[in-house]
């Protein structure tokens, strides 16, 4: 808890070589807490950063807290096991973690170690010819190939450089390579980097100082930060509990959903609001933190009771969700009402439906968004019967021009391509489309044709694409022309293709086929959208999405494969 004596935080800034930062985490003296996130740089991460003190460029400042409380603090950095605590003053790393453990474990790394630690090879190299480093199997390393991990070791540097003496016989090409490696070596064991202290603090003010250098470069998940900023010792650590849930989510095929939609989730059970930014200010307030265990509990099984609800609809999988923020919202109405009425729950049906086809989310302000979450907790408890914020009566967007899996809108259409029940192409039965999709990179919605000349306007239209078996590859029209005319014509039903289609497929008839299933599926989805309450577009035809239809900003992008990549210009991040 803060410690209201200390009105004062000193921040000394030094700058330490590297090598003698390197040593001071080897021997104990800086830890890394175990509130802090894993290691989750990749290989190229390590090169990139390598490469950068080779060059002699800025890495960023690291930031530590010296403190004398005993603290848990992780046992291993990268490959490496650390010392055990010494007494007396220690150095918290709250800051620069992902590049102290690449400096430690390239560094640092000895032959008692294992070389393949986190997904990462830690034995790196640096070609001496082109000064790029890379991982390498010992039958690829070559004279050239200096290890990373003999840069600041002057026994290794040497026998590393008598290797070079002994393998080569070409006595210029062996100098050059000789004075590179001095050169190299020099860069490393000259590298200078800012180390910003934090003295004369507790806990909470440390780590606030590094939420708010944080807050800017998204480094961490708000979960993570919540749990640095709510870090009691053998206590609830959140990101933990966040990272259990997220297994069970995976379990019922909602794993790809972005944990800051849970986080927010908990921010709405806190009843605080859940576009807060500043976490510091909230979260190391006492009624916070106490309330924190039983709010992540009642927020998760509202989400629970949320997703069998959003299954009745057809949603069963986090990539038929249209948006992340109707979770949200559907696991604070059910957190407070379990079990609500028929009439209810016909109104929640309603709202998810005109939500998703109008693009609700994809429009409003976030005052708006605010208004919206009030007005469906007062659903949830009585106080309102009816939607106001949201209007139940706005249009529906017009039926997308494009396939994009990133879009609402896309998705949403997905879901009515669900309520077919779509047939399998290897006549399997009844396709899954929940399954399919959770997979990520599966392609799951394949085209119907791989080309169709003068007719770019159909290619990318979702009227060209359709469910497909796992694994499926190429066109699926293919597939179906190898069917039987009795079997063709009831698979063809369930895909949305209307009656004459088998016409259009045994002469091939692209055009024909594709323009006539477009207007099929316009009139099925309308006729679906007036069943749910929606409100139909004016016009019976497809229309462009503006780009606020993508899903929701964090969430994660659908890949549905690199034949599509030429579909989606506009990324959304």
């Amino acid at each position: 808890m803060p410690d209201g004596s200390r009105n004062h935080t000193e921040v000394v800034p030094e700058v330490v070589f590297l090598g003698k930062l390197v040593e001071r985490i080897a021997a104990g003296k800086i830890r890394v807490p175990r509130f802090q996130r894993a290691f989750v740089w990749r290989q190229t991460d390590l090169h990139a950063l390598l490469d950068s003190i080779l060059r002699g460029f800025p890495i960023g400042s690291i930031l530590v807290w010296d403190t004398e409380e005993n603290m848990e603090s992780t046992r291993r950095i990268g490959p490496m096991e650390i010392s055990p605590r010494p007494d007396g003053m220690i150095g918290y790393l709250l800051d620069g973690q992902q590049r102290v453990s690449t400096l430690v474990g390239t560094l640092r790394l000895t032959d008692g170690m294992n070389a393949t630690v986190d997904q990462i090879d830690w034995r790196v190299y640096c070609n001496l010819d082109t000064r790029e480093f890379h991982r390498a199997s010992a039958e690829d390393v070559g004279p050239q190939h200096f290890p990373v991990r003999s840069l600041l070791n002057t026994a290794g540097f040497f026998e590393a450089c008598r290797r070079i003496q002994s393998e080569v016989d070409d006595l210029v090409q062996s100098q050059k390579w000789l004075d590179e490696a001095d050169r190299l070596a020099n860069a490393f064991r000259n590298y200078q980097l800012p180390l910003i202290r934090i003295r004369d603090a507790d806990l909470d003010s440390a780590v606030t100082v590094f939420a708010r250098l944080n807050r800017t470069g998204r480094k961490m998940a708000a979960d993570e930060m919540v749990s640095a900023l709510t870090y009691q010792k053998g206590q609830f650590h959140l990101a933990q509990e966040m990272n259990n849930f997220k297994v069970e989510l995976a379990q019922k095929r909602f794993g790809n959903l972005d944990r800051v939609f849970l986080f927010r989730a908990v921010l709405a059970a806190l009843d605080r609001d859940i576009y807060v930014k500043d976490w510091a200010d909230i979260m190391v307030k006492p009624e916070v933190r106490e309330a924190l265990p039983s709010a992540f509990e009642s927020a998760t099984e509202g989400i629970r009771h949320a997703l069998k609800f959003l299954a009745r609809l057809g949603v069963t999988s986090d990539r038929l969700l249209p948006y992340g923020l109707q979770l949200v919202f559907l696991g604070e109405f059910f957190r407070q009402c379990p079990q609500p009425t028929a009439n209810v729950d016909e109104l929640l049906n309603r709202w998810f439906w005109v939500t998703s086809f109008a693009g609700w989310f994809g429009a409003v302000r976030l005052t708006q968004t605010r208004l919206a979450l009030s007005e469906i907790r007062n659903l949830a408890t009585g106080v309102e019967t009816r939607f106001s914020v949201v209007n139940l009566e706005t249009q529906a967007q017009p039926f997308p021009d494009r396939f994009d899996g990133r879009s609402a809108r896309v998705r949403t259409f997905l879901l009515y391509l669900a309520s077919l029940e779509p047939s399998s192409l290897r006549g399997e039965g009844a396709l899954n489309p929940g399954e399919l999709l959770s997979r990520p990179g599966t392609g799951a919605v394949g085209r119907v044709f791989s080309n169709l000349p003068q007719r770019a306007d159909l290619i990318r239209s979702p009227a060209n694409r359709m469910y497909v078996d796992r694994d499926y590859v190429g066109q699926a029209f293919r597939a179906l022309t190898d069917l039987r005319d009795d079997v063709l014509k009831e698979v063809l039903l369930t895909h949305g293709f209307p009656v004459g289609s088998i016409d259009h497929l045994r002469s091939n008839d692209r055009t024909e086929l594709i323009e006539a299933r477009l207007e099929a599926l316009i009139n099925g989805e309308r006729d679906f959208m007036v069943e749910r309450g929606v409100v139909p577009p004016q016009e019976r035809t497809a229309g462009t999405i503006a780009d606020s239809d993508a899903s929701d900003e964090e969430y994660v992008d659908i890949d549905y494969g690199e034949a599509d990549a030429e579909d989606e210009e506009t990324p959304i991040s």
